[in-house]
């Protein structure tokens, strides 16, 4: 995942939970469990690629002075 991607897949975030959240219903138990848990994957995936892109921004400006 690009960090552009990553940015944009937390800033969907909200809305991607309140859908599910709202479907719960439909989907059962098991299954909104199964996608909040992989929601919650990919959110800390994410974070984490953007906090790599950050850590490389200061690595590199702390080389660079």
């Amino acid at each position: 995942m690009s960090p552009q991607t990553a940015q944009a897949f937390l800033e969907g975030l909200p809305r991607m939970r309140t859908a599910l959240r709202d479907s719960r219903h439909i989907l059962g138990p098991v299954a909104y469990a199964r996608h909040m848990h992989e929601l919650d994957a990919d959110e800390r995936d994410a974070k984490a690629i953007l906090r790599r892109v950050q850590l490389r921004l200061v690595a590199g400006t702390a080389y660079s002075e």
